[in-house]
């Protein structure tokens, strides 16, 4: 036997299986998506490649493949882009994922895109278009976009873009799976249990507070003014009751930056015995500084809401038991930018308010299981400065059924993501993440 070329295999192969082990996992096709590849060589000639006007007399049938999965194939004039379009997707499939899309321009029949939804939700697609007129010979490239903001613009593709018409979903995955970020299309769906109960836990208990200003509970949980210290005025309490809301159940009255803490709180109390201390909170951290800025610090309190939800973030970090960690090492700032093009992460400013929904779904995808503190900053006053002025809270998830959800919170009461970004449309928002405990384990 020769020992020498035995070991030399063996070493090979204790390398290659190495590099098995911790070689890049590779991307995959969603959970649930159905596959139109198969009937799709079937329908090429009568509903792809024919021309137009006798394509859009085509009424919409259902189609079997070989293997006896049935499809739905139909067409649609889209009128105002003079282009009309055809559709395929499995009978069984859930709402809107797997539905593949060709459009086509009417007048002379040139392909312009080719559609995909990986998932049951029409704000997450796969566009394919060609990079020419050549759709035999020619290459393609693909985007995917993700509540209206590009995760990738234009990963190339190795193929013409006629072969786009029958190649399967799994394909365009591979070819593109070092390039385009296909972790936003694979979810962990049983990931989000402890965010989901602590968005019902606090809805939940929005009825016990009322909105006052200066608002908030201290380090014993009386309700007390942020400013300093002394106990709420019960008078101020009555005037913040909502309509139907009673007296008995309200333990105190809080604003945007009270209501954060009261959310913390839920999170430190349980470890710890008690709540935050209001002080600390108020310490300054990293910030934007300058001459001009400096001077109106305090009494403008510039960066209120930026020093205010570091610390609250720093505050659990704390409780790991590696002692305390300050705003500056504890690495909760978010300051991803998962898009190719409009998620530009200003520091110690965040990012434009236009983004937000687009950036919950991506770290709802990336790092499961964390809640969001913004902080608001716009430049106003006299003078004109970025002042952070408001706070807010939100949980981004995803239900068992599939559902990307974001819950808003600010000032004790729930807000849509859509009123939010409205509001502060010219705004910044500065992100910082926390850990939600398990289910159970969050009281506030």
């Amino acid at each position: 036997m020769n020992y020498k070329r035995f070991f030399l295999l063996l070493i090979v192969l204790v390398f290659f299986s190495a590099g098995l082990l911790f070689a890049e996992s590779p991307a995959r096709v969603p959970a649930g998506f159905i596959e139109t590849s198969v009937v799709r060589e079937q329908l090429f000639d009568a509903w792809f490649a024919t021309e137009p006007s006798r394509i859009i007399m085509l009424k919409p049938a259902n189609i079997t493949d070989r293997y006896g999965q049935e499809y739905k194939v139909s067409n649609l004039h889209v009128k105002n882009d003079k282009l009309f379009a055809v559709s395929v997707q499995a009978t069984q499939a859930q709402g809107i994922q797997g539905t593949w899309v060709l459009y086509r321009r009417f007048s002379d029949g040139l392909p312009q895109k080719i559609r995909i939804y990986p998932l049951d939700n029409p704000n997450i697609w796969v566009s394919l278009t060609p990079f020419s007129n050549r759709i035999e010979t020619g290459r393609s490239k693909l985007d995917l976009m993700v509540y209206g903001a590009p995760a990738i613009l234009g990963a190339p593709l190795g193929i013409p873009f006629l072969r786009l018409y029958t190649a399967p979903f799994s394909d365009l995955v591979s070819m593109t799976q070092s390039t385009a970020p296909w972790e936003l299309v694979n979810p962990l769906y049983d990931a989000y249990a402890d965010i989901e109960s602590a968005v019902e836990t606090i809805r939940n208990a929005l009825n016990s507070l009322v909105y006052l200003e200066d608002g908030a509970f201290d380090h014993d949980g009386r309700a007390v003014y942020i400013i300093d210290g002394s106990l709420q005025d019960p008078a101020d309490v009555i005037l913040g009751l909502a309509e139907g809301q009673s007296l008995e159940s309200v333990i105190g009255g809080v604003n945007c930056s009270g209501f954060a803490k009261w959310v913390i709180d839920g999170i430190v109390r349980p470890v710890a015995g008690s709540s935050l201390f209001l002080e600390p909170l108020k310490r300054s951290t990293d910030s934007p500084e300058t001459h001009f800025t400096e001077p109106y610090r305090e009494t403008r309190d510039v960066f209120f809401a930026l020093d205010w939800t570091r610390q609250l973030a720093s505050a659990v970090l704390s409780l790991s038991g590696r002692g305390t960690v300050f705003p500056r090492e504890s690495g909760a700032d978010v300051t991803v930018e998962p898009f190719s093009e409009e998620s530009l992460y200003v520091p110690s400013v965040g990012y434009r308010a236009g983004i937000i929904k687009s950036l919950m779904y991506a770290l709802a995808c990336t790092e499961p299981g964390h809640m969001y503190l913004a902080a608001v900053s716009r430049e106003r006053g006299d003078p004109v400065l970025r002042q952070y002025h408001h706070v807010a809270v939100l949980l981004p998830y995803f239900t068992h059924e599939g559902q990307f959800t974001l819950a808003l919170f600010e000032s004790a009461v729930e807000t849509s993501i859509e009123e939010f970004v409205s509001r502060n449309e010219d705004a910044y928002i500065h992100l910082v993440r926390v850990k939600v405990p398990e289910k159970g384990r969050f009281l506030p």
